[in-house]
């Protein structure tokens, strides 16, 4: 099969949405299909390395004029692709793969229908979730905004051919919020096979100046996930206990100052952007992970960090209850509970039989979510679709 993958965003940004189109269609292209890529232009041409990720650069990728959209500048608005159709009749795709609603989105969708080829779209994001971000306290206009956003999504979806959401708990709020088209439950892998190959280095402690047992938060700083709810969790800890935060994003200033306005800057480490190599050492020193996120449609990361052992004591809310289970791989706390995180992080670190029963279960999740196995469920699905 040949597919075209529409992505709203690519490298060299490094996000949940990249990470599960490079690895689909890396994993797609060893089983025998060609794969090409449809993406917004790129100021910075620098290789980001993804875990699992050797040859990404080597699949074609057609870039469309963009421009940095303000209110969220971690991603750009792509220009209306005039000659995106052309390509697609003249190379022959037998199926368009879109990976958002926006202008790449549609265009995909446009393509398909044009050349009567199925168009499928993987939902990563409720976009609903970023109306709180962009609006602020303007309560009106958020609940007004979120149901425009819901409505927007829903027209989008239904004129797919299907819809891949990544959990169980996405694909039923979709069916709630009117999608009639049919929606496969379909997460995206990890590569175990490179994560596995990490040699484990201590040196990282001290390269980083962290001296004493700590818990890490990894991921995009953004409004959405949470972030100060981790850092003031802090307050609680009875522990002697750092929170480490690796990552940038629209929310980093921000967060520094909660932790400065709560006095916990002996407390908590930021450490900006981190190199693999260095991230992974750090997930195998880490006591615990904590995920506060309320919007998470998967989160590809604890699946990185269960691979290294590491518990993860998350939000119970979106994605996390279907890979979290209690007193097996982690534990999960009401959404914004600060004080439950913090004896969540005490309980854990405090119990050294609690943890390694925690990180046994932590490795036997992450071996039960590999990228093969994932990739092979949607090259099926594919099938189905041309059939």
């Amino acid at each position: 099969m040949k597919i075209g993958m529409f992505t709203e965003t690519w490298l060299p940004t490094v996000n949940g949405v990249v990470t599960s189109v490079a690895s689909f269609s890396l994993n797609l292209i060893r089983q025998g299909h060609e794969v090409e890529i449809f993406a917004p232009s790129a100021k910075d041409k620098e290789a980001v390395h993804l875990p699992g990720m050797q040859g990404i650069e080597k699949v074609p990728v057609h870039r469309f004029r963009s421009f940095v959209f303000k209110p969220y500048p971690d991603y750009n608005v792509t220009l209306p692709p005039v000659r995106v159709n052309k390509l697609i009749k003249n190379k022959g795709f037998d199926i368009i793969h879109t990976h958002g609603p926006f202008s790449l989105g549609w265009a995909g969708l446009y393509c398909a229908k044009r050349n009567k080829i199925p168009c499928i779209s993987t939902f990563h994001t409720p976009i609903s979730e970023y109306v709180d971000y962009l609006f602020g306290d303007h309560k009106k206009i958020i609940y007004a905004g979120k149901k425009i956003a819901w409505k927007y999504c829903t027209a989008y979806y239904n004129r797919c051919s299907a819809v891949i959401t990544p959990t169980q708990v996405v694909k039923d709020l979709l069916v709630e919020k009117g999608v009639t088209v049919p929606i496969h439950a379909l997460p995206t892998g990890i590569d175990l096979r490179e994560l596995d190959a990490v040699k484990r280095d201590s040196s990282v402690l001290d390269k980083f100046g962290i001296d004493r047992p700590f818990a890490i938060l990894h991921g995009r700083v953004s409004p959405e996930k949470n972030p100060g709810d981790a850092v003031r969790a802090m307050k609680h800890v009875k522990s002697d206990v750092l929170l480490i935060i690796t990552g940038k994003g629209p929310a980093l200033e921000a967060t520094k100052a909660i932790a400065k306005e709560e006095g916990l800057e002996g407390r908590v480490k930021f450490l900006g952007f981190v190199e693999n190599n260095d991230l992974f050492n750090l997930f195998q020193e880490a006591a615990v992970s904590i995920m506060p996120s309320g919007a998470d449609t998967q989160s590809l990361v604890i699946f990185e960090e269960m691979a290294f052992g590491m518990p993860v004591i998350a939000a119970n809310a979106m994605a996390f209850p279907e890979f979290i289970r209690d007193g097996y791989n982690g534990f999960l706390f009401p959404l914004h509970d600060t004080k439950r995180i913090a004896s969540l992080v005490d309980e854990v670190v405090g119990d050294s039989k609690l943890r390694k029963k925690l990180s046994k279960g932590a490795r036997e999740t992450a071996e039960g979510n590999s990228d093969t196995k994932r990739a092979k469920g949607l090259a099926l699905l594919y099938e189905s679709l041309l059939a």
